[in-house]
């Protein structure tokens, strides 16, 4: 009588294959994380992500203090927080970060001199892309999730914690903050993938994130034809509390939240299908660097 539990199971191939790729991205998906929240290159993120948390921190120690005027109530705090998350928050904390993180995956590589490292390992071009992405992707919302999250909560620090029980009981506060985030997480999604092919693309992506960054603030007056053509134009209709644009903006009605979400999926698809074809025509030079 055979033993069959001593006998190696034969898969098919097709099924070994995923098997590897898919040890392969778990592999460098690990090693990316932890370059992205644990290295030098980081610091920046951290800084930025700080920022609008010890904004609200010292706003709210001056309104219990009665050093800043005219902030009286939660609510009134609300509008000015959804006012300070779409200037600042997103138009400021996450589009950098998001460049920071995103553009150094593969051109700090280049820096670095490690980029042939990756190049001449049996990894398949299309997983080492996935799994940066996926990488500074998980880190964009680690930290500017928490960094949102921390800075909202901080406002109820001039209103105590009665106030801030009141309104998760009554939901006010969950739903704010649950579509803060589902906007960090489509923003990193949006601006990561076009970062990820701007590292990969030029050279040197300074110029490239400030016509990007140029772009993305003019959106309130491009026509409707260009607007959809703009991250921003798919994540403000998400916003609990809407931006007054001003006078010269050009007021069209936002896209319907499914819109956005595909918008975004959509984006990232076709911009981390074309950073894999930049990655595999790639030929690193490190005397021109």
């Amino acid at each position: 009588m055979k033993n069959t539990a001593a006998e190696p199971i034969n898969q098919p191939a097709h099924m070994q294959g995923s098997a590897l790729w898919f040890r392969q991205l778990s592999a460098a998906l690990r090693i990316e994380l932890g370059k992205c929240l644990f290295t030098k290159r980081a610091l920046l993120s951290y800084i930025l992500a700080l920022m609008p948390v010890l904004l609200f921190v010292m706003t709210a120690i001056g309104t219990a203090y009665g050093w800043v005027n005219g902030i009286t109530s939660a609510e009134q705090a609300r509008h000015i927080y959804g006012d300070v998350f779409s200037t600042l928050i997103l138009g400021g904390v996450i589009f950098l970060g998001s460049a920071a993180v995103f553009t150094s995956l593969f051109r700090g590589e280049i820096l670095d001199r490690s980029m042939h490292y990756y190049i001449l390992t049996p990894v398949r071009r299309e997983i080492l892309v996935v799994a940066k992405y996926l990488a500074g992707l998980s880190a964009c919302i680690i930290l500017f999730g928490l960094s949102t999250l921390l800075s909202f909560f901080a406002m109820y620090i001039a209103f105590g914690t009665d106030q801030l029980i009141s309104d998760l009981s009554s939901g006010i506060a969950l739903s704010h903050t649950g579509l803060y985030l589902g906007i960090v997480l489509l923003a990193c999604m949006g601006y990561g993938s076009v970062f990820i092919a701007t590292g990969l693309l030029f050279r040197n992506p300074f110029i490239p994130i400030i016509a990007i960054a140029a772009w993305e603030a003019l959106h309130f007056i491009l026509p409707p034809s260009l607007k959809i053509f703009s991250v921003i134009y798919y994540l403000k209709g998400l916003l609990p509390i809407p931006l007054d644009e001003g006078a010269l903006a050009v007021i069209v009605a936002p896209p319907p939240v499914w819109v956005s979400v595909c918008g975004m999926l959509a984006l990232s698809a076709v911009t981390v299908s074309g950073s894999i074809f930049l990655l595999k025509r790639l030929q690193v030079h490190y005397s021109g660097e």
